[in-house]
């Protein structure tokens, strides 16, 4: 995320440039011998014409993706160009689920890693992330320590490790690297992090303060994507709906779309929100004007369970199908939001499929949501005692989630305190 800040800098230097310039001329004119009237040096028309037409974040950072491209291909031994491109596609696939776009950021990440393996902390924070994007989160982790060790005790460093740690359920590794962070509260990037660790791990109270500190942050910067600004909003706005605060989550959601107002992730969220409301209009109206931009499977799944409660069996059989095509082709041995769909709304071979998919990923993922999907299908295919033992290790963590909650009620698990 931090990588986006950067994207402006290339406009800026042909604007400091064009002002290099108007300086360049009056000193000429005062250098040869003479001071300059006023009529010789005011121009009827200026130097540099300001265009009145807004240009979208977009439009900025497709600008910025040629602006790199053509500088990497022209200088194949620089590092700093691969890396900015990286980012900016990186970006991109994350707005628009463009496969290509990540594919490239990968190889890019990699390029500029091999070119230079010191003092480039960035680049291994974006290839892990990227790695992260695609479900590789053995290699991930594996980036991650080498960026740790070629730079050690650096907090970016030690968060995105913990995160990765946190995916894969290592959870007191986890503990190990967030705790050795040195925290000022001014870096909002690894504020999110640690409240990632808070969330997961119970903390629920201390995840959105930290959330709330780093919206503060980046709520009074003014060199920021609109499309930063609204994430950490939409981070809040997660949080309270997996808490049952619907209000809260309205709220916070609210805000980040204020902010950017064709936010994909910002407006699933708000139909995810509509719907555990049973507001099923605006479930839909907000899920629609989301996969128009990126058909993301979780999103597509909203929308048909919206229609389903409409009694309009055709468009749910349609959104319903839509989220298969979408999901099977996402990273990741199994889309977790589908497989709970399929679960809850599938036939009884589409649930032992899942469960083959879910028990698969748990071989090498086993946090509290592998967990939990597991739980999960194991109960719906009617293995109720081994669902049990599942979902125990779903709660370890205590995680605060009313769909972990309602999940160990209807199994008879009690959820202890924390």
């Amino acid at each position: 995320m931090s990588y986006r800040t950067q994207s402006n800098r290339p406009w800026m230097t042909v604007i400091a440039g064009s002002l290099v310039v108007a300086v360049a001329v009056l000193v000429v004119t005062v250098a040869n011998g003479r001071l300059a009237t006023r009529s010789s040096v005011i121009r009827s028309e200026p130097l540099v014409a300001f265009s009145t037409v807004a240009v979208s974040d977009a439009d900025i950072r497709d600008r910025n993706i040629e602006f790199y491209a053509a500088r990497a291909a022209t200088d194949p031994a620089s590092s700093n160009d691969r890396l900015a491109l990286a980012g900016l596609l990186f970006s991109r696939s994350r707005t628009n689920g463009s496969v290509t776009d990540l594919a490239r950021a990968e190889l890019l990440a990699r390029e500029s890693v091999a070119l230079r393996r010191q003092r480039n902390g960035q680049a291994f924070e974006l290839l892990a992330s990227v790695l992260m994007a695609r479900h590789a989160f053995a290699e991930a982790r594996a980036v991650a320590s080498r960026a740790d060790s070629l730079e050690p005790a650096t907090p970016s460093h030690l968060a995105l490790l913990g995160e990765i740690e946190l995916e894969l359920g290592e959870y007191d590794a986890a503990a190990t690297h967030f705790g050795a962070i040195y925290y000022d509260r001014q870096q909002f990037t690894i504020g999110s992090r640690l409240a990632r660790w808070y969330e997961v791990t119970g903390r629920a109270d201390m995840a959105r303060l930290f959330l709330k500190n780093a919206i503060k942050h980046v709520d009074e910067r003014d060199d920021l994507p609109r499309e930063q600004v609204a994430w950490f909003h939409y981070r809040l706005g997660e949080l309270e709906l997996r808490l049952g605060n619907f209000a809260a989550a309205d709220s916070a959601l609210q805000d980040g779309l204020r902010r950017n107002p064709d936010d994909v992730r910002v407006l699933g969220a708000l139909s995810r929100v509509a719907l555990a409301q049973s507001d099923w209009s605006r479930a839909i109206e907000y899920g629609d004007r989301a996969t128009g931009v990126q058909l993301d499977p979780t999103t597509l799944g909203a929308v048909s369970r919206a229609y389903a409660a409409q009694g309009d069996t055709t468009q749910a059989a349609y959104y319903a199908r839509a989220m298969s095509v979408s999901a099977l082709k996402q990273p990741g041995v199994i889309h977790r939001a589908w497989g709970l769909f399929l679960l809850d709304h599938g036939t009884s071979s589409e649930r032992e499929q899942v469960l083959a998919r879910a028990t698969r990923e748990l071989r090498d993922r086993q946090d509290v949501y592998g967990h939990d999907l597991v739980a999960w299908a194991l109960y719906r295919t009617g293995h109720d005692d081994e669902a049990r033992r599942e979902m125990r290790l779903a709660l370890a963590q205590h995680t605060q989630d009313e769909m972990l909650i309602t999940h160990a009620a209807a199994l008879g698990v009690a959820v202890l305190p924390r």
